[in-house]
């Protein structure tokens, strides 16, 4: 594939630079896990001093703990949300070129707390960015997002995440991380179960899913690079700009990628085999379609396209597609049963049991968002691979 993922500090300016996947997995101290807000600002910083919080309705409860409330430069800068919030906590801190220490308080995106890569967005599109890793991480059982179902499938979503990590590697001429991958299966298989029973039970849903949070963001604090790996993850993005184009709202992030990820699935199973006779992909139409349907302009899309495969690469990528067939097709078969189980789990957690997700994605823009996803956002993933064959020329219409 591309061999390291690309990471921009801005897209619009800045061509991406290179980061190294061993880099990322270099030993480090473990990011400290706190259960409440107060507990964390109390280890980073003695009373008196100073914090910049963002995403809290009020900061009373610095002010009676003792603390000051700043808005610019300060001691600590706390922010409560998710990927967006962890964003613009870090772009703050970098403006002000602040030795600040950065506790997040996630109420969703737990998986995302404490690696260090983050998702941010420039214009339409999404990239991901290098930082380094948050002071402290908040998980709080009790300032959790009510939507329990898009907490869970961003969760469930790093099945496919593997996958297409394991893929990308096999793609390079590289190992993966075995233990990785079979942490990710194991988390969601027993998230699922621990979950069946208690779909209405809001108290003890919240609890499953912070307790499995922390474990997913210890996974992904080692191996960031499976943050966003995936397909799904790519298809999501292209729905979000085309929804965002055609100024319709759009479902949180966990929840599309759970309903993209079945049909990601299905296409991967269909498309495994390396018969028929394809053309090369065709980047100038597909650059004309994003600018067109995305309402993005040339220069953003030709940024982020992602470049055709020289012939010697491209023959080295089949080869190696053809020579793993047997064991990508076992592993996507075991990542399809782990969904199907878990999207009945999702669906339940749901007040009216998933009647809702009926209109939360429309079918008729999967074709051509899972043809242009990998053009929008970067991924060595086996559908970037399937860009490459062609496979998706098709779907644009």
């Amino acid at each position: 594939m591309n061999g390291d993922i690309k990471y921009t500090d801005d897209a619009a300016d800045v061509p991406p630079r290179e980061f190294s996947h061993a880099d990322a997995a270099a030993d480090k101290a473990e990011v400290a896990f706190f259960d409440t807000v107060l507990d964390a600002v109390t280890a980073a910083a003695a009373k008196g001093a100073t914090v910049h919080a963002l995403g809290f309705d009020s900061v009373d409860m610095f002010l009676r703990a003792g603390y000051r409330a700043v808005d610019g430069d300060a001691d600590m800068i706390v922010v409560r949300g998710g990927e967006s919030e962890f964003a613009k906590a870090r772009a703050l801190k970098r403006r002000l070129d602040s030795s600040a220490k950065l506790i997040l308080c996630p109420t969703h995106a737990y998986a995302a707390a404490s690696a260090t890569v983050y998702r941010t967005t420039d214009a339409a599109f999404a990239v991901l960015e290098k930082c380094d890793a948050p002071f402290a991480v908040v998980f709080d059982a009790d300032d959790i997002d009510r939507n329990h179902a898009s907490i869970f499938g961003e969760l469930a979503a790093l099945d496919l995440c593997a996958f297409d990590y394991a893929f990308g590697a096999r793609m390079r001429g590289e190992c993966a991380d075995a233990k990785a991958v079979a942490d990710i299966a194991a988390l969601v298989t027993e998230l699922t179960e621990a979950l069946r029973g208690t779909y209405k039970d809001r108290r003890r849903t919240a609890e499953l899913l912070v307790e499995y949070g922390k474990k997913a963001a210890r996974i992904i604090e080692r191996r960031p690079e499976l943050l966003h790996a995936s397909g799904a993850a790519q298809t999501g993005e292209a729905v979000r700009m085309l929804y965002a184009a055609e100024e319709r709202p759009i479902g949180m992030r966990g929840e599309t990628e759970m309903l993209l990820a079945a049909y990601v699935l299905d296409f991967y199973m269909k498309n495994l085999d390396g018969t028929g006779l394809e053309f090369p992909p065709d980047n100038g139409k597909r650059i004309d379609s994003v600018c067109e349907y995305f309402k993005t302009d040339v220069r953003h899309a030709c940024v982020h396209a992602a470049a055709v495969y020289p012939p010697i690469k491209m023959r080295i990528c089949e080869y190696r597609r053809d020579e793993f067939r047997t064991e990508l097709a076992k592993e996507l078969c075991e990542v399809k049963r782990r969904q199907l189980n878990a999207f009945t789990v999702f669906k339940r957690l749901y007040p009216d049991d998933g009647y809702c997700l009926k209109t939360l994605v429309d079918r008729t823009d999967l074709g051509l968002c899972l043809a242009l996803a990998p053009d929008v956002f970067a991924a060595d993933s086996m559908l970037s691979f399937l860009k490459q064959t062609g496979r998706l020329e098709k779907y644009i219409v």
